[in-house]
């Protein structure tokens, strides 16, 4: 049957609750069009849909309007379908992407997402972590919202790293719409745009689960940088969990708000983010890669600390005078190595480069 996979997956109806006996891995669209399950297997509305006559019409109209848009259509049998979502219980059955598609598949990848409103603490870890990823040439997944998401995305599109950026609604509609031309910049940066929703599709807030699970599932490994205990961050984490894959929380000030869903999932079993490097480390990066990645990181005045202390350790007072930096300023920077991991005290008021194991 032609275009069986997006039929269904039109017969599915693209609600806020996926029908999951629709897309469990080992469904056959041809067996389930030919032989529509009745109540109480699907809902009435699915069976009424999986029992349309237009569908097949229906389909081709979405691959028309698609191919119109420089829009591509994946199913399930295509080879460059995203092999890690084919461990998800409720995979899509088709994808829209724009974009580079070898994207989808590229090699180290990892998932980033927090909170859409991230402290002034939570911005700075997130950009930290991202452009640590990106200079080691990690593809970062994330979901193109405002505050993490975002920060996520662009710390690739300014490298020379490819970001994946998988939306709630039609990619002919991107949302937030502040982020078009963010949209644009990770397609010019050779990185793909993905949706499980045919163009034309508005985003509806149900929409943004759907899309967590496509997140979680892409890459073997997902970072949480803030978010409270009702954040979609925390779902897509535990979707990630659910799929066998790594999760990385940054911990956080322990009364804030932002930081109780990283908390939560620490508590769960999720590592703690101690650094750049531990993290880089973690995911299994070679020691020249982080150490390469952490200078993308640093600032000109953090630079200078840890060239003064490469020559050995320094007394507090001596480096601060010979690093030229008023109190104030030479204070954040070493509190900033110091939560890297990148620099530690000593006895005897030293301060001394840490090495990678």
């Amino acid at each position: 049957m032609i275009d069986a996979h997006l039929m269904l997956a039109l017969a599915e109806g693209f609600g806020e609750s996926p029908v999951r006996s629709l897309l469990a891995p080992d469904v056959e669209p041809e067996a389930l069009l030919a032989s529509p399950p009745a109540p109480p297997h699907v809902s009435p509305a699915a069976a009424a849909r999986l029992r349309q006559r237009d569908l097949a019409a229906r389909a081709s109209e979405v691959r028309e309007r698609a191919a119109a848009r420089g829009i591509h259509v994946l199913t399930r049998q295509d080879t460059g379908w995203p092999e890690g979502l084919r461990r998800l219980p409720d995979a899509p059955l088709v994808l829209f992407a724009r974009g580079n598609m070898n994207a989808l598949n590229r090699s180290p990848s990892a998932t980033m997402v927090g909170s859409r409103t991230p402290t002034p603490y939570g911005e700075e870890a997130a950009r930290l972590l991202a452009r640590a990823l990106a200079g080691c040439g990690v593809t970062i997944w994330s979901g193109l919202a405002r505050g993490v998401d975002a920060l996520a995305h662009e710390a690739c599109a300014r490298s020379t790293s490819t970001t994946v950026a998988v939306l709630a609604g039609g990619l002919d509609c991107i949302y937030p719409h502040e982020h078009e031309a963010l949209a644009d910049d990770i397609v010019s940066a050779d990185g793909c745009l993905v949706s499980e929703l045919p163009p034309g599709w508005r985003t509806r807030r149900g929409h943004f689960i759907r899309r967590n699970r496509i997140i979680a599932a892409g890459t073997p490994a997902t970072i949480v940088v803030e978010g409270s205990l009702v954040s979609g961050a925390l779902r897509t984490a535990r979707f990630a969990a659910a799929c066998g894959a790594d999760v990385h929380c940054v911990p956080g000030p322990w009364l804030s708000e932002r930081s109780r869903g990283c908390h939560r999932l620490i508590s769960e079993g999720a590592s703690i983010v101690e650094g750049v490097r531990a993290l880089l480390q973690s995911l299994g990066m070679a020691n020249d890669s982080a150490h390469a990645a952490l200078r993308l990181t640093l600032s000109a005045d953090e630079q200078a600390v840890l060239n003064l202390l490469s020559g050995g350790p320094r007394p507090t007072d001596l480096l601060r005078r010979e690093s030229g930096l008023d109190n104030g300023a030479f204070l954040r920077v070493l509190l900033g190595l110091q939560r890297r991991g990148t620099v530690q005290r000593a006895p005897g008021d030293l301060w001394c480069y840490v090495e990678a194991p």
